[in-house]
């Protein structure tokens, strides 16, 4: 007669297991974590791309730049302190919306 102890057949069952620390440790969700800690990172790198190559088409930023007045955008830009003088509305804006997350 066996004892109050698992039997074979589930001691190896419950070998296969892990616990709930291996689990958080390990590869399983320590990959989960490293791709989040990635996207993270390269997120920002990859929302500056799309906004230049936003700036650089006319055709994408001209919608923009229409309905942004003047006065408003050179206020902006003196106050996050952005050179305006000798530059295009659209070379300033570009400067306000990248320099965006350094505020």
């Amino acid at each position: 007669m066996r004892g109050p102890g698992p039997s074979k057949k589930e001691s190896t069952k419950m070998d296969k297991k892990i616990s709930r620390r291996e689990f958080f440790l390990t590869e399983t969700l320590g990959a989960l974590f490293e791709k989040i800690q990635k996207n993270a990172s390269s997120e920002k790198e990859n929302r500056e791309e799309r906004l230049k190559q936003y700036f650089e088409s006319p055709l994408h930023s001209y919608p923009l730049l229409q309905e942004m007045p003047w006065d408003m955008l050179a206020d902006e830009a003196k106050a996050r302190g952005i050179q305006i003088e000798g530059r295009s509305k659209n070379d300033i804006a570009r400067e306000l919306f990248l320099k965006a997350d350094d505020v």
